[in-house]
């Protein structure tokens, strides 16, 4: 049996998207408590104007090397960007920002030739690309031509391999890039616009994480900064479709139009890049706010990271003439537990909780579902990497109090057992309440704690003599590398999925595998193990999250993310605003 990963089947499918972190996306057009459908490919493009999307993910990194979790860099960019479809949509290929080297397309490379054999990437740059020009003090790079000096002054300022960096020396920000592209030995630039990789391995499988890691592009100029500057926004600049012009920490980013942008819009060839005059990324405190902003008209895109209630919705489409409400599959809500000590490390103990969980019930009461998705692994744009589910696995995700009662007997809890869980504000306190109810039926008590914030969830997670269990998802790992850096970085050393000698084995076969084909065989493998261990148990089935496009977004037809993704500067560069 095949796990299901879509949801709301009766929506019409418009495009992917994501909020770091989510699967495929059905949308519904609806205005004025209409249900009628609305083509949204049918304006022409304008432009001018300004748009304003909501964006909850403030931070106040602005060097280069921010990793690739900071998507508000519309000044930054990257050689490659994901092919969105938009000089072909049959190329569309996207899946959040889980992608491989068969789905990138040029953006500062504009061609390139791999060769297995001396494992050498050779990238011919654009000879257009200039850097942002901006006032005084701040035009740190005069409006320059970038060339592959530059390119390679980027990788080398992460690895440590040249141009002054070495392993002692090199930016680490938040990002451990240098593990991330450990398959390069060394750059070597051959004539003003072209740059030669030299990668370690000819495998395919890490060319193509090679080639899809957002390395920020940027010169020497920002090393000059003293570390006050590089902190300060007005120094951010870079080749990227917007200028930051002006920030509040915690409050909205202004992105103004870079006049001297060089790309085009695929789907309109004659048209320079990019549409808008101004782009703000505003933040708003809940979504009560939010859905007033987009009521009154002063947001035109709010993405909503939990199910709306039914008067929620009313309220925004009996209010707002053809909003587009977009569905997407995202996690499960799920509580891991610490295996290193009873009870947990018995098998039968972890096998009856799940047995004691009634996910349809959830599903359908509290979430108001018609159909059950069972959480895998992998995120739901993974689908390479979805395992098949045999009857057997299937059951022990199955409603069945009395079998739960069974094996807490044979594990030798009769009455079963106490323990705590403590849940983060990213958790639903609800259903960890209705799984507190479905758990006290088979005679297991459930305490619940609250945490204060993500930094002590985290220190939770690698406490090896802190046995309380702790909220997360499941079928939200984008990739692998993901897996594999988990486990690499001791991130569950204490006892949980990493030192299992079988795991470690398969995620170990999947990150070195050649082939993509055969990291996809290893994974499905892996996947299918971690979900028949239940170190984490499911406490309901793949949930959904909204976004809101109000009908002053223009040009969104093949998917385009906006508030999330290192390449939302190259979607954000393809919308106009409609009058």
């Amino acid at each position: 049996m095949k796990k299901s990963v879509s949801l709301l089947l009766t929506l019409v499918i418009l495009f992917s998207l994501t909020a770091c972190g989510g699967g495929s996306t059905q949308t519904d057009t609806a205005g004025s408590g209409s249900a009628e459908t609305e083509d949204l490919t049918s304006d022409e493009p304008k432009y001018g104007g300004s748009l304003t999307i909501q964006y909850d993910n403030f931070n106040t990194v602005f060097d280069p090397a921010m990793g690739e979790s900071y998507c508000y860099d519309l000044w930054a960019e990257h050689l490659w960007c994901m092919n969105w479809g938009l000089d072909d949509p049959d190329t569309y290929a996207f899946q959040e920002n889980v992608y491989t080297m068969d789905e990138v397309q040029g953006q500062i490379a504009d061609q390139w030739n791999w060769d297995a054999d001396t494992m050498q990437l050779t990238v011919t740059i654009r000879n257009d690309i200039y850097f942002q020009e901006k006032n005084g003090e701040y035009n740190i790079f005069g409006g320059r031509n970038l060339t592959a000096e530059d390119v390679k002054y980027s990788y080398d300022r992460l690895t440590g391999l040249g141009s002054g960096f070495t392993a002692d020396t090199l930016v680490y920000i938040d990002s451990d890039w240098a593990s991330k592209l450990s398959m390069l030995d060394s750059v070597e630039v051959t004539d003003t616009y072209t740059v030669v990789f030299h990668l370690n391995t000819a495998s395919e499988t890490k060319l193509s994480d090679f080639m899809v890691a957002a390395v920020d592009i940027t010169g020497p100029e920002w090393d000059s900064l003293t570390d006050e500057q590089k902190n300060d926004w007005h120094y951010a600049c870079g080749t990227g479709p917007y200028i930051l012009t002006d920030f509040v920490a915690d409050n909205h980013y202004t992105f103004t139009r870079n006049e001297n942008y060089y790309d085009y819009d695929e789907r309109y060839p004659e048209n320079k890049l990019p549409y808008l005059d101004e782009i703000i990324l505003q933040k708003y405190g809940d979504t009560t706010s939010a859905i007033s902003g987009f009521i009154a008209g002063d947001l035109d895109y709010i993405n909503v990271d939990a199910s709306l209630s039914d008067s929620e919705k009313n309220q925004i489409q009996d209010n707002v003439k053809g909003v587009t409400v977009q569905t997407f599959a995202s996690g499960a809500e799920a509580m891991n537990l610490k295996i290193n000590s009873a009870p947990f490390d018995d098998i039968n103990v972890r096998k009856a909780m799940q047995l004691a969980i009634n996910l349809e019930e959830v599903n359908s009461d509290y979430y108001g579902y018609d159909e059950l998705d069972y959480a895998g692994v992998w995120s739901p744009s993974r689908s390479d990497y979805q395992c098949e589910w045999s009857d057997e696995l299937l059951s022990e995700y199955q409603y069945d109090p009395d079998k739960a009662r069974e094996l807490l007997t044979e594990a030798g809890y009769p009455d079963g057992f106490e323990f705590t869980v403590a849940v983060s504000s990213a958790g639903n306190m609800d259903v960890f309440q209705m799984a507190k109810s479905y758990l006290a039926n088979v005679g297991i008590t459930m305490n619940i704690e609250g945490l204060s914030d993500m930094m002590e969830l985290m220190i939770l997670q690698s406490a090896e003599n802190d046995n309380r269990c702790y909220n997360d998802w499941m079928g939200n790992i984008t990739s692998m590398s993901d897996a594999y850096q988990n486990y690499k970085t001791d991130r569950f050393d204490w006892g949980n999925y990493f030192n299992n000698t079988d795991i470690v084995d398969m995620l170990t076969n999947a990150y070195s595998a050649q082939t993509m084909d055969e990291q996809a065989q290893y994974a499905q493998e892996a996947e299918e193990y971690i979900l028949s261990q239940h170190w984490s148990i499911a406490l309901s089935g793949m949930t959904a999250k909204y976004a809101y496009v109000s009908s002053s977004v223009g040009g969104l037809e093949n998917g385009e993310l906006l508030t999330a993704g290192v390449f939302m500067g190259t979607i954000t560069a393809r919308l106009w605003a409609n009058s």
